[in-house]
Formats: C-alpha cells, sequence, structure tokens
C-alpha cells in the first residue's frame, strides 16, 4: 500500500504546471469573494513580534504616568506605540482624497 501511494505522489510530482487545464475554473469576482468564509481561524494567524532592547529618551512626566500603572509599563508604552503605527499604516479604502488646492 505504501508503494502505491508513492508512485501517485511521483506522477502528481512529475505533471508540469504548463499541462493543467483552468479554464473550467470560474472567474473569482467580488460578488463571489463575499460569498466566502475563513476556514481557518485568524488567531492562527497571529504574528508575535521580536522584542529589541534600545535605549530612548521619553518625557518625564509621560514616563512617570506608565510607571504609575505599575509593572508593566514598558508592554504599555510598546502597545501606544503599536497602536500609533497601525493606525499610520492602516489602508485607506473607501475613504475620499482631499482635493488640492491651488
Amino acid at each position: 500500500m505504501r508503494d502505491r501511494e508513492n508512485t501517485k505522489k511521483d506522477e502528481l510530482v512529475a505533471i508540469k504546471d504548463r499541462s493543467l487545464d483552468f479554464s473550467d475554473i470560474p472567474e473569482l469576482t467580488p460578488s463571489v469573494q463575499q460569498t466566502l468564509r475563513r476556514v481557518v481561524p485568524r488567531e492562527y494567524y497571529q504574528v508575535i513580534p521580536i522584542k529589541k532592547a534600545i535605549s530612548i529618551k521619553l518625557d518625564a512626566d509621560v514616563l512617570e504616568y506608565y510607571k504609575s500603572g505599575g509593572k508593566g509599563y514598558q508592554t504599555r508604552i510598546n502597545a501606544v506605540l503599536r497602536q500609533e503605527m497601525l493606525r499610520e499604516t492602516a489602508p485607506t479604502y473607501g475613504k475620499q482624497s482631499e482635493p488640492e488646492e491651488e
């Protein structure tokens, strides 16, 4: 049984992409895309960023504000910076651009 599985696998690997006929596959239009659903839950795609130790200068009052919240102040500062980064880099789908002044 194992040999037959390997043979089938080898046959599939041997097929060249050029020989495959994709003409019977329907076009993926926006209306079709709306009917699709996610098979793998989003939580499986979480990215765990690599942490890097740096030296940064903050205003004393800003640092004291975050330190006053207790342990984890560096994590809270990182969360605020991440939120701002995501806001700045978010796609602007559907937003109309401002007309240029002349």
